[in-house]
Order: C-alpha cells, then sequence, then structure tokens
C-alpha cells in the first residue's frame, strides 16, 4: 500500500484463529461426572427412530440363476475343461474375445457364492467367490438383459467381469 507521501506501509494480518487452549485451561462445569444422554448410561430407554430404506429394484429370478450357471461356465473355460467357443452364450463378443486367452493350469477352480443386486430391472452387478487350491479369490461383474436370441436364448449377458 501507498499513501500520498510515497512512502509504503506494512500491515499486520489480524489473527483469525481463536487461541490455542489446552485441556486443563477448559472452565469445569460440572463438579463431578454423572451420566448423560450421550456416554451411554442414561436411565432413559432409547427411542426407536424409523429409518426409510430407499427402494431399490428386484431382481429378476432368471438373473440369479444365469449369473450362476455362466461364471461357472466361465471358470471351466478358463480351467481349459470346456472349449472357449461356449462363451459366446453368455458373455458380450468384446470379453469373449479377452477371456479366450485367459487359461491356467494352476488347479481347478471351484464356484463358492455367486450373489447379484439390481441397478435397474435390466441391469444387475454379480460378485461373489471362487476357490483354486488353498486360495479363496473374488469375481464381479455385471450383467445386462438382451432380447432373447438363438445365440443367447436365456436373454442375459455378461457385460463385464472381473476374475482376482
Amino acid at each position: 500500500m501507498s499513501d500520498t507521501s510515497g512512502s509504503r506501509h506494512v500491515l499486520r494480518i489480524p489473527p483469525y484463529e481463536p487461541p490455542v487452549r489446552h485441556a486443563c485451561d477448559r472452565p469445569r462445569r460440572y463438579a463431578s461426572r454423572r451420566a448423560s444422554a450421550h456416554d451411554g448410561r442414561s436411565p432413559r430407554p432409547a427411542r426407536a427412530i424409523p429409518v426409510a430404506v430407499p427402494h431399490s429394484p428386484t431382481v429378476d429370478p432368471t438373473a440369479a440363476a444365469f449369473a450362476e450357471r455362466a461364471v461357472r461356465l466361465v471358470l471351466e473355460i478358463v480351467d481349459r475343461r470346456r472349449p472357449d467357443t461356449q462363451l459366446e452364450a453368455v458373455l458380450d463378443p468384446a470379453l469373449h474375445d479377452a477371456l479366450r486367452q485367459a487359461h491356467t493350469d494352476a488347479g481347478s477352480a471351484i464356484l463358492l457364492r455367486t450373489r447379484i443386486r439390481a441397478v435397474d430391472a435390466d441391469t444387475a452387478e454379480l460378485f461373489g467367490s471362487y476357490t483354486r487350491g488353498h486360495r479363496v479369490f473374488a469375481l464381479a461383474g455385471r450383467i445386462t438383459r438382451t432380447p432373447p436370441s438363438r445365440r443367447t436364448p436365456h436373454g442375459w449377458l455378461i457385460t463385464s467381469l472381473w476374475l482376482g
């Protein structure tokens, strides 16, 4: 800043933070400890507060059956127990090409669990686990409803898949 005489002035910035207080500087409000509603020792019973649960779309039962069969098929193809031409019925064509090269000789995979959660009426996310030897692995993906055709008579396709 400059004034009319040409000299410069530096102004100090006023402090905007409160001064530091230590635990012993706090004023004591109560002479002794007493039960309060916040420390779990309150004699009053807690009231149940109703919680609104957002409506989630329901899962089509055919989607759950498809997801389990499809993941089992994918694991058998990765283990080279089935030919990879059978992937066309359950995988999106882009995934089919990527999974064709994914083979392993680390032992047979055994599917433990497959679950799905609906995203909307035509899409669901799938997740689960499988074992290979003494290790447990995770899997995740997304399935999408497609119009039934000769290639996909069940009407579902896996559009993304991750095998961990």
